[in-house]
């Protein structure tokens, strides 16, 4: 080789070992920017009414568990529900109940202008086995609605601004399912904030009747109608009029308060959350694979170019490979600390796999042309090959 010829050489590996660089801090800027583990709590007081406004990422939480009183008899309890969403295109958690050995016991979601209800059972192999209720099309975008389900033998009833909008026999729950510590606006486990506005909450160690739900959605529409709270056998009630400060006081004196906190969080976010774990069969789920997959090509394209110089093609394939993959597991581990961004090792996967696709597109040739049609390299000199 040419005097010429090895300048060239040492001029490309300089210019792509910058490329890597280059690319490298472009996927920690894009995957970890704003690296704030403390971001701020987006939850406001309504200023005209009752409620909270959930405008961005934001909690509120319960300190201390909520529990039922054991001198109740029975095991049926009812929720409560007043809000209105701000959206209607999101897959997102509005309400939890969870302890530290299943932080997702219970959980109450929309998905997209659908209701989700999920819990945690233990099978006889004491394994936690996930079940669900779902009814379409219940949450219309910005009007305000209750949202009343009653948990009892005939299993779960699901009541619309006062009238029945089903029954499903197959999704029974207990009373101490709606124990536990309460979570508003986020999934205890996931980035999944809720957007929209949560005017009250109640839960009641019983099931209320058809009567008894017509009654409350009034009560709850109007507290001034003159008609007084029904609090029998009421767990806990959110009435949300304090319209400042942090707390939310609890209209039963035995229930747990609830608290905004300064500073947005996810209580039992996971590290590295395994993929099967991670999957769900929704379209958000697909195209965030996709994303995936396409973000990590041209990173696995300049490391596979990179590597070529040098070294058979089959290797150069294998260290982007390693390379890439050794990058997405330095940002899922720090995506750990920051709680608006997910943990997993879907994305370790997806990333190493759009960087083996990059890796796979290098050629040698191909790399000196394009350094050489922007001028960066002389194009008279021999390509470098391995």
């Amino acid at each position: 080789m040419s005097v010429n010829g090895k300048l060239t050489a040492i001029q490309e590996k300089t210019l792509l070992a910058v490329l890597c660089g280059i690319a490298t801090a472009a996927i920690l800027f894009a995957t970890l920017w704003p690296f704030n583990p403390f971001p701020p709590n987006r939850v406001n007081w309504l200023p005209n009414g009752n409620g909270l406004n959930f405008g961005g990422p934001g909690i509120a939480l319960s300190r201390t568990d909520l529990r039922a009183d054991s001198a109740i008899p029975g095991d049926s309890c009812s929720l409560e529900l007043l809000l209105r969403p701000a959206s209607n295109d999101l897959s997102t958690t509005i309400l939890s109940f969870y302890t530290p050995r299943d932080a997702q016991q219970f959980a109450v979601r929309q998905w997209t202008d659908s209701l989700l209800v999920t819990r945690d059972v233990l099978t006889a192999g004491n394994k936690l086995k996930r079940i669900k209720l779902d009814v379409d099309r219940i949450f219309p975008l910005g009007k305000l609605t209750l949202l009343t389900m009653t948990f009892g033998p005939e299993g779960t009833v699901v009541y619309l601004d006062g009238r029945h909008e089903g029954t499903f026999p197959k999704f029974a729950m207990t009373r101490n399912d709606l124990s536990g510590q309460i979570l508003l606006g986020a999934s205890p486990v996931d980035n999944q904030p809720w957007p929209g506005e949560i005017h009250g909450l109640a839960v009641y160690a019983k099931t209320l009747t058809p009567a008894e739900v017509a009654r409350h959605y009034a009560n709850w529409i109007d507290p001034r109608a003159g008609e007084s709270t029904d609090l029998d056998r009421a767990i806990t009630r959110y009435a949300f009029d304090e319209h400042s400060g942090n707390k939310i006081h609890n209209t039963v004196p035995s229930g747990p308060n609830l608290e905004i906190p300064s500073y947005f969080q996810i209580p039992h976010k996971a590290m590295l959350k395994v993929a099967w774990k991670e999957f769900e069969v929704t379209k958000f789920y697909a195209i965030d694979l996709l994303e995936n997959v396409v973000g990590f090509v041209p990173l696995g394209f300049i490391f596979g170019a990179y590597f070529l110089l040098g070294r058979n093609r089959g290797r150069a394939i294998l260290y982007a490979t390693l390379a890439g993959g050794l990058l997405s597991f330095v940002v899922e581990l720090l995506q750990a600390y920051i709680p608006q961004r997910v943990s997993g090792t879907t994305d370790i996967i997806t990333n190493t796999l759009g960087t083996f696709l990059g890796a796979m597109l290098a050629r040698p040739n191909m790399v000196r042309t394009i350094l050489g049609k922007i001028g960066w390299v002389s194009e008279a000199e021999e390509p470098v090959t391995p």
